[in-house]
């Protein structure tokens, strides 16, 4: 099976920054959102369908620069249902409905035209499901389904593992099984989300979706200290919030207090509002965490990620308060 890679891996001789710039897609952290996958997409067929055989570098360069002058000519105006025409535009009005109602009526109209178009079958389940069991049930049957389709397809050729996200027709897949974890860990079904994770992260080892974290927070849960450990090896994540934290709390949790001051010591050196959302949480101000907003993004190791790990782990820290009583007092004591 032939990657479809993004250009940006493909042709770093064309900067990725002027393919934004010149097709007016905002995307300040160069983050491959779905826009910006559509145009790729639509870059790889120009290519494709303009060259016989292997390109040179010179000749890659040039078919790029005449598809950038070619969109520029023809950028469509407002997507609505009258103009809507392929799964894709149907997907892009279900996320930009205002209403479940219509939001639903998109993603099937984009599953019935691309009955493998898994970013609009994720939706229709999210819309679907009537309680988080069921939730689970549908991703299982959804996921088992697409893997079949994915491997039919040759996907999951040896070449291929690893690497999913740097192939194009995967991360939808890759983002359907991302929604099934979420819905593992909301029904507290720990150990399948730490099996999920695993196959997660075996067949994306850049972890382009943030797994690691979810997973650290599991082996936190379970106090997996060796398995928290090769994870933080394995990503660096030393000076990561969302490994510091658990990390400090899985020693704390074996009472190991030396082994999780250290952790909390480079925690606290590392995200300075640490001592301010712990006293918030422990003292008499908690509600005040829910003023931080966290809707769009956050800096990392600030106070909003703190706050979004809070939110995305409630099942590991829930019950976690004399952690931060105690680490509260032990931060007091770092100079």
């Amino acid at each position: 099976m032939k990657k479809h890679e993004a250009p940006l891996d493909l042709y770093p001789a064309v900067p990725f920054s002027d393919i934004l710039e010149k097709t007016n897609v905002k995307d300040e952290e160069r983050s491959m959102s779905k826009e910006t996958e559509k145009i790729f997409k639509e870059v790889q067929k120009y290519i494709d369908e303009n060259t016989d055989g292997e390109p040179t570098e010179e000749e890659l360069n040039e078919l790029i620069r005449k598809f950038v002058d070619d969109y520029n000519g023809q950028i469509p105006g407002p997507l609505t249902p009258d103009n809507a025409e392929d799964a894709e535009d149907y997907l892009e009005l279900a996320y930009s409905s205002d209403n479940a109602k219509d939001a639903l009526k998109y993603a099937k109209q984009a599953l019935k035209l691309d009955p493998f178009n898994y970013d609009a079958e994720a939706l229709v389940i999210e819309f679907k499901s009537t309680d988080v069991t069921k939730l689970v049930r549908d991703y299982e049957k959804a996921v088992k389904n697409a893997t079949k389709h994915m491997d039919e397809e040759g996907y999951f050729e040896e070449e291929n593992i690893g690497d999913f996200w740097a192939i194009l027709e995967t991360r939808p897949y890759m983002r359907l099984r991302r929604a099934y974890l979420d819905a593992l860990v909301n029904c507290r079904m720990m150990r399948r989300a730490e099996e999920e994770c695993k196959e997660l992260l075996r067949l994306c080892e850049n972890d382009n979706m943030g797994v690691r974290f979810v997973l650290m927070h599991i082996y936190a849960y379970f106090e997996d200290e060796a398995g928290a450990l090769e994870l933080s090896e394995k990503y660096g994540g030393y000076d990561n919030t969302q490994i510091l934290l658990p990390m400090s709390v899985i020693f704390y949790k074996k009472g190991n207090y030396v082994k999780s001051r250290q952790y909390l010591k480079r925690l606290v050196s590392r995200n300075k509002d640490f001592v301010r959302f712990a006293k918030m949480l422990v003292g008499d101000s908690s509600d005040e965490l829910d003023d931080i907003d966290v809707s769009y993004s956050y800096t990392p190791n600030t106070i909003e990620e703190l706050v979004i790990e809070m939110q995305d782990n409630l099942y590991l820290f829930v019950d976690l308060i004399p952690y931060f009583d105690w680490a509260l007092r032990e931060a007091k004591k770092f100079k």
